[in-house]
């Protein structure tokens, strides 16, 4: 009996222990697994290995992810640069191209100046050429013209030595030469533009005699004269401010007004020599473009 109690009791136990191994024993997926075969034991190690590479691969994904976003960081970064260089190129083409540009269009201003220059030049010497024509045919007009001054002035010698008295009475009332010169042809002109045609008459002679602008204050004598429609006085005053000097800008008016009163006193032929030196001379003027086209 006590036999059987004993066998009963190792059958229990050993049940017990049998109960335990099933549930516990071989489960590689414990912590600290116990009563593992040999096959099991491979397989934990394998298991661990795995789970190590598991670990690893995890660690490997988000260093990867790093790696990623520093390599779009960089990315992104080289297409700003790339950008930039782009617009740079660019520029510095526009930049080459405008210069390009100039460097022909400044090319084309110098040559066209260049080529004005030529055409003013010609054209200006062409001009020289026929005023020096015109003004020689003046010169010997003048010349032609002097033996008939000299006889109109001796005609006159005579008046104006009964005039010279008076003439002397008004120089002494106006202290003329006292006077310097600029004040008396400032006075002169004044008068002129006042039609005070003896006053200034009076003053543009004492010039003369003075030596102080006698072109001028022969041509302003022989104005006066003309404006009075004494052409013939007129003539030999104009004629002797030419022979003193040809530089005046009133030397339009002059040839002009010495046609005008040659034809008012009829020689027609000596008026249509001083319109050709004018329209010659001086083609631009206003006097050149009035003036009739005479042969």
């Amino acid at each position: 009996m006590k036999k059987i109690f004993y066998f009963a009791a190792i059958v229990a136990a050993t049940s017990m222990f049998a109960e335990v191994s099933v549930f516990d024993a071989g489960n590689i997926n414990k912590e600290n697994p116990y009563g593992l075969t040999e096959n099991e034991k491979v397989l934990l190690n394998n298991k661990k290995k795995v789970d190590r590479l598991d670990q690893n691969i995890g660690s490997m994904q988000s260093d990867v992810s790093l790696v990623q976003e520093n390599i779009d960081g960089v990315k992104s970064l080289l297409d700003g640069i790339n950008k930039r260089i782009l617009a740079i190129e660019t520029r510095v083409n526009e930049l080459e191209n405008n210069l390009n540009l100039q460097k022909t269009t400044s090319t084309k201003d110098i040559a066209n100046l260049k080529s004005q220059i030529k055409a003013n030049q010609a054209q200006q010497d062409k001009d020289i050429k026929k005023i020096t024509t015109a003004l020689s045919e003046l010169t010997s007009l003048i010349s032609s013209k002097s033996v008939e001054t000299t006889d109109a002035k001796s005609t006159n010698s005579e008046s104006n030595d009964k005039k010279s008295d008076t003439k002397e009475k008004r120089s002494d009332s106006l202290k003329l030469d006292d006077m310097p010169g600029a004040e008396v042809l400032a006075m002169a002109d004044k008068a002129y533009k006042s039609k005070e045609y003896l006053k200034a008459s009076e003053c543009f002679e004492h010039l003369i005699k003075k030596n102080y602008k006698p072109a001028y204050s022969n041509f302003m004598l022989g104005e006066i004269s003309y404006f009075n429609k004494d052409y013939k006085s007129a003539i030999p005053y104009y004629e002797k401010s030419v022979a003193i000097s040809q530089k005046g800008n009133y030397m339009p008016k002059l040839l002009y007004h010495t046609a005008i009163s040659f034809d008012k006193i009829g020689d027609t032929k000596s008026a249509n020599k001083f319109y050709k030196a004018l329209k010659q001379a001086y083609p631009d003027s206003q006097e050149a473009k009035t003036a009739p086209d005479r042969k």
